[in-house]
């Protein structure tokens, strides 16, 4: 962690990226484990708040955590002149992916919601091709990702075909958040080179916060709800854990590291989230997952070297 905040000054111009070290990449894997947890816990919070409201929540708790962090790093909250535009861009990608995300929980599964949110690796290898200058995609990287994909397959090993209703309202609704995260990891990487890294992670959960609760007090009637222990524990755990700390974190390896690189960690989320939504939630843990765990782990030990 320390590394990572020594190298927090702002890059004026270009795109380097330095290599991941091994610092780095155990704090990806925290992170994106941490992150697999996310949908069993909001899954928790919408048994007693509406979705959208539920986010709402998360993201105000999660403003008020990055604003104190500021706050001790005596970083400047207040975006400078020539930051609004970048900062604008970054807070609407955040918004509609959340948002969709937060959708395709609440209409499908916690364990389908983790698996298919995490195809975006592939889109941010694809994107960074094209867009980030100096990541482009090695056969080496393919290879990996490749095995890694092969582990998301072995998790719904049999279970192809089988989604109907809401369920399949909610998978393909995931998927196009795969897609906007995917996009918005891309356009972190040339955020972070021209905004403090710290107002990034403020301001789109200030946006999020306050996009959200008004939608959710306006039309989902938020004030009725009545959670219980459990379900204020979630939204504790989503605004301080998820959103303060693993944001944070994430953003700032992105803006040390090349995004693809990083973005091969994600392979790690869908394993824990599959595995605590069969524990927690009593979802159905498939017969692939032991097969599946050794792909993605290979496939992110292979990627990252390349």
């Amino acid at each position: 962690m320390s590394e990572l905040l020594a190298e927090e000054s702002v890059v004026e111009t270009g795109h380097a990226s330095a290599p991941l070290s091994s610092s780095s990449a155990l704090l990806a894997t925290m992170i994106t484990a941490l992150w697999g947890t996310n949908p069993t816990a909001l899954k928790i919070a919408m048994r007693a708040f509406p979705p959208i409201g539920s986010s709402g929540l998360r993201f105000a708790i999660a403003a008020l955590g990055v604003w104190a962090w500021c706050g001790l790093r005596r970083v400047r909250a207040w975006p400078q002149r020539g930051e609004w535009v970048w900062l604008a861009v970054t807070a609407v990608l955040f918004i509609v992916q959340i948002a969709t995300f937060t959708l395709g929980v609440y209409w499908g599964t916690a364990g389908h919601s983790i698996v298919l949110l995490h195809t975006y690796p592939f889109l941010v290898v694809a994107m960074a091709h094209f867009l980030i200058p100096g990541e482009r995609a090695s056969a080496g990287k393919m290879v990996g990702l490749a095995a890694a994909f092969g582990g998301i397959v072995a998790l719904f090993a049999g279970e192809w075909g089988s989604w109907h209703g809401k369920e399949l309202q909610g998978d393909a609704v995931q998927l196009f958040s795969a897609f906007v995260l995917a996009a918005q990891v891309v356009f972190l990487k040339h955020a972070v080179a021209r905004v403090d890294t710290n107002r990034v992670v403020l301001w789109q959960m200030v946006a999020g916060g306050l996009v959200f609760l008004g939608y959710s007090l306006g039309f989902e009637g938020l004030m009725s709800a009545r959670p219980g222990a459990m379900e204020l524990a979630a939204v504790l755990y989503q605004g301080l854990v998820i959103g303060t700390l693993c944001f944070t974190i994430w953003t700032l390896l992105i803006e040390k590291h090349a995004a693809s690189r990083v973005a091969i960690f994600g392979f790690i989320a869908p394993l824990v989230g599959v595995g605590l939504s069969a524990v927690a939630l009593g979802e159905p843990l498939t017969a692939g997952l032991l097969v599946s765990a050794s792909l993605v782990a290979l496939g992110i030990v292979v990627a990252s070297k390349f």
